[in-house]
């Protein structure tokens, strides 16, 4: 239960607004009810909030396409690896990135291809790196306007 309190506080938070604004986009993903957890989790790793998004685009269409089985919407270890549920998937997508040795260059350098080249493992990488970075860009041009900003944000604008 107080797991779920800390997600209710970032339910006002912008970035939360703009992965429910992009994700709105894509009305059958399950990401949808999840973007308080990501916001939470990028927090708790240290990660950009968008990334999780955008690798679950690459990788499920946003959860479009992916084994229900086990909630793997990530594609960790090419699809295989089962989660308990899609918060499961999200806290140890954000927790292997953020704390795995074969991340360390991405986490120095923040370059996309750097995450790519490890997370994907094969080639071919251009076609994943335009889809993560498609993501990044288009949930970062997203504009939130005062009336749809809780008011605690309201003075921002």
């Amino acid at each position: 239960m107080l797991m779920m309190f800390g997600f209710s506080a970032y339910s006002d938070d912008i970035r939360v607004l703009k992965l429910e604004k992009f994700l709105s986009r894509y009305p059958f993903s399950p990401l949808i009810s999840h973007t308080n957890e990501i916001v939470y989790c990028a927090d708790k790793f240290g990660l950009d909030y968008r990334l999780y998004v955008a690798i679950a685009g690459a990788e499920s269409s946003f959860g479009k396409r992916y084994p229900k089985h086990n909630s793997n919407l990530t594609g960790v270890l090419n699809g295989s690896k089962k989660f308990k549920s899609i918060y499961d998937n999200i806290h140890e997508t954000h927790k292997i990135i953020a704390t795995g040795k074969w991340y360390k260059k991405y986490r120095r350098t923040k370059d996309i291809k750097d995450l790519v080249y490890t997370y994907k493992g094969v080639p071919p990488y251009d076609r994943y790196i335009r889809a993560v970075k498609y993501t990044l860009h288009e949930i970062n041009s997203i504009k939130i306007f005062p009336e749809q900003t809780p008011p605690q944000y309201a003075e921002r604008f």
